[in-house]
């Protein structure tokens, strides 16, 4: 395995920060807090720069609350500051160390797969184990 190196480099880019931040921006479910944070927009993104380049950042408290629709649970939120600190760890360090390791069949957490793909090599297996082997056990996992 090849070492990656200047992998921290590239999170704390201001342009890798604006494509997250307008990702995290999209995808969180609580609007209101996306609009106070959209209105220091520059604001924000320059903190999260400068706190990355120095190396100095620190996780923020989390949001605890309580839903009680289907059954009562509680939820355990992070600050949009560490969302976005998060995305550009797993996207710009994590991922380019990890992916190629990976063999193919691993679908989790990987762009353009799921569960769809899963299911399918699992049909696949199992059409090629009852080939090969006629009696067969299947586990669940």
């Amino acid at each position: 395995m090849k070492r990656k190196t200047n992998l921290y480099a590239n999170i704390y880019q201001f342009q890798n920060i604006m494509d997250v931040f307008n990702e995290v921006c999209k995808n969180t479910r609580n609007k209101k807090k996306v609009e106070e944070y959209k209105q220091l927009k520059c604001t924000h993104i320059y903190q999260i720069y400068n706190m990355l380049k120095k190396k100095e950042y620190k996780v923020g408290k989390y949001h605890v609350f309580t839903i009680y629709e289907p059954k009562q649970r509680r939820i355990v939120s992070q600050e949009l500051e560490d969302k976005i600190v998060n995305h550009l760890v797993a996207r710009y360090i994590l991922y380019p160390a990890i992916l190629p390791c990976l063999l193919d069949v691993n679908v989790a957490s990987r762009k353009g797969l799921g569960t769809q793909k899963g299911i399918g090599l699992a049909m696949q297996y199992r059409q090629t184990c009852n080939i090969k082997y006629r009696n067969i056990l299947y586990f669940k996992m």
